[in-house]
């Protein structure tokens, strides 16, 4: 099943960390491009989000 607004972008966050979720249809359609173009950056962007989302 492919995801929609309000899903989780990946598997459930550990308890001290925030949870990340898709905000709109478009945020959907485009998160393949940032993970296939800089699967680093993408990566290392998501995971200062989970810890600190300011």
């Amino acid at each position: 099943m492919s995801p929609k607004r309000g899903d989780r972008v990946t598997v459930p966050a550990p308890d001290d960390e925030w949870e990340i979720r898709f905000g709109t249809s478009d945020a959907v359609r485009g998160w393949e491009e940032p993970c296939r173009l800089a699967l680093a950056n993408t990566r290392r962007c998501f995971e200062v989000l989970r810890v600190d989302p300011r």
